[in-house]
């Protein structure tokens, strides 16, 4: 932005917060320079305004008053589902121009195939995975590995290809313990004493899908744990990756898709192309305007490569019909 385009750029602490609160730094070539392979944010971050007593309106009003007066042509927001929602409510109720990056590990954002920190997030999960894979051939146990998703499945589907999961519940498909039960049973009496099964942060049961109730976060986990013990007989670990799916250094895959939106997100700011998400589609870095993209989940597709190939190898994928080739599972999932 600043070496090729002439532009001023400043960055604001805690997201929102600081646009809110008017707390800011200047950017410039020598503040970003080595930060690439570092994961967080050097600016902060934070969830909408300061936990007080001011309206949605009042918060409004505060960030675009501080937007006139620093005499801000664009603003850039880079996160998740908030972020993308926050962002189209400003470009909606001010004249604010804004662009935005899609940036969560859970991949579930509408309108662009890649998030940039899903592919670390998924990288680390599936080191997790190789490790628990000793201890449970070792011990003879099985190993839950609950990892993060809270309404979409794509981490837990790749880290489990990608660490050869013998099971994989994910939200898209409710589980049922019976048919879980009899796999783990059914592994067992083909000489294979010990199991690595991941789970979804927010899987739900069957039982839960079909009542339209969505169950709370890691309820599926620890259900689960006591509930294979009790009925296979083997003794069942759990394991949370919680928050250690959220740090460390980038993968090369992310430290490029990041720079390829950031590059494309200035061009756009040059081309005066605003209220768009910048997203990637294919091979391509395109814009994507903000009203199809925010306050709506990506769901994992059940046609999707990730789950046609745990499907075709033979993982368990929560019901017994959902590991049919080419079957499309038809339990309903609440919104």
């Amino acid at each position: 932005a600043t070496r090729t385009y002439g532009m001023e750029v400043i960055g604001f602490h805690d997201g929102f917060i600081g646009l809110e609160h008017n707390r800011y730094q200047s950017l410039t070539a020598a503040n970003v320079s080595g930060i690439l392979g570092l994961g967080g944010t050097i600016l902060g971050t934070g969830r909408g305004s300061t936990k007080d007593s001011s309206s949605l309106e009042e918060v409004t009003q505060r960030c675009y008053a501080h937007y006139r007066e620093l005499g801000l042509d664009v603003l850039v927001c880079l996160g998740g589902d908030g972020t993308q929602r926050f962002s189209r409510h400003l470009a909606g109720n001010t004249d604010m121009r804004i662009i935005t990056l899609p940036k969560t590990i859970d991949n579930d954002i509408k309108g662009t195939d890649a998030c940039f920190g899903f592919d670390t997030a998924t990288q680390i999960a599936a080191e997790a995975i190789d490790r628990l894979h000793t201890t449970a051939s070792s011990h003879h146990r099985i190993m839950l590995v609950e990892v993060m998703g809270r309404n979409a499945g794509w981490l837990a589907a790749a880290s489990g290809l990608a660490g050869e999961a013998d099971a994989v519940i994910i939200p898209e498909i409710p589980y049922r313990v019976d048919e879980l039960v009899e796999a783990l049973q059914a592994r067992r009496s083909a000489g294979r004493h010990y199991a690595v099964v991941v789970v979804a942060e927010g899987a739900m049961s069957d039982e839960e899908a079909r009542s339209g109730q969505r169950p709370k976060l890691h309820a599926a986990a620890v259900h689960l744990v006591d509930e294979l013990e009790a009925r296979t007989g083997m003794e069942t670990r759990l394991t949370s990756l919680g928050h250690v799916m959220r740090g460390g250094s980038p993968t090369a895959t992310d430290r490029i898709l990041a720079t390829e939106f950031g590059t494309r997100a200035v061009e756009l700011v040059d081309q005066g192309v605003f209220g768009v998400m910048v997203a990637k589609r294919s091979d391509r870095i395109v814009p994507v305007p903000l009203a199809e993209v925010a306050g709506q989940h990506r769901p994992l597709p059940l046609d999707h490569g990730l789950v046609r190939s745990l499907a075709l190898q033979g993982t368990f994928l929560g019901a017994a019909d959902a590991c049919t080739p080419g079957h499309s599972h038809g339990a309903s999932v609440p919104a």
